[in-house]
Formats: structure tokens, C-alpha cells, sequence
């Protein structure tokens, strides 16, 4: 990235499901969660993207890798009131999740 641009702020996040079964509630709930209205709020406050990847593997885990950016690191500050919210409302299933967060150094659309 040149020096004058900006660098965004990202969050990665790793959660592993021991079944389908499990990976199946959790899913319901995240399209739910992630309505219209909600992505709407978030890009207001500066989130620019948001995507859910299913790791294709070759046995009975369930892996989704979940990126977030956001434009700078208040925009992540600001779209965390929202985020925060999913342990209300996330629903009862098996899963085990790992996140982590920085700035991006490099990248391209």
C-alpha cells in the first residue's frame, strides 16, 4: 500500500464446528443476524466488507473463516455496538472460535 492510503482494519475469525448438524444452527442464525437492515448499519459506520467462507475439507469438522474490514480502526470501534449483540442472540449449538485483529498491510479489489 502507498503511504497515502489509508489502512483499514480487519478482523479475522476462525470457528470450527464438529458437525454439520452444529454448523447448520450456527448458519441460520448468522443469516439472520446479518439482515439487510444490519449490513445497512454497518456500512454507515464504516465496515466495508463482511464474508463467511466455508473450508472445504475432507472429514466431519466444519470450518468457516469469517473476514471483516473495516476502514479504520474507529469504524471497527463503532460497528462493535452492532457485533456485540450476536452473544444475545447467536442460539445454542458446539463451536469453537478464534479471532484476530490488525491492520491491513497489503491488498487489492
Amino acid at each position: 500500500m502507498s503511504e497515502n492510503q489509508s489502512k483499514n482494519f480487519v478482523t479475522v475469525g476462525l470457528i470450527s464446528f464438529p458437525s454439520r448438524v452444529q454448523y447448520d444452527l450456527w448458519y441460520e442464525k448468522y443469516i439472520t443476524f446479518y439482515s439487510p437492515k444490519a449490513v445497512e448499519f454497518l456500512k454507515e459506520n464504516g465496515q466495508l466488507s463482511q464474508s463467511a467462507n466455508l473450508i472445504d475439507e475432507d472429514n466431519d469438522l466444519m470450518r468457516v473463516a469469517i473476514i471483516w474490514t473495516y476502514r479504520d480502526k474507529s469504524a471497527y470501534e463503532a460497528c462493535q455496538k452492532f457485533h456485540s449483540q450476536w452473544a444475545k442472540i447467536g442460539g445454542d449449538f458446539i463451536g469453537k472460535a478464534s479471532f484476530y485483529r490488525g491492520e491491513q498491510i497489503w491488498g487489492f479489489c
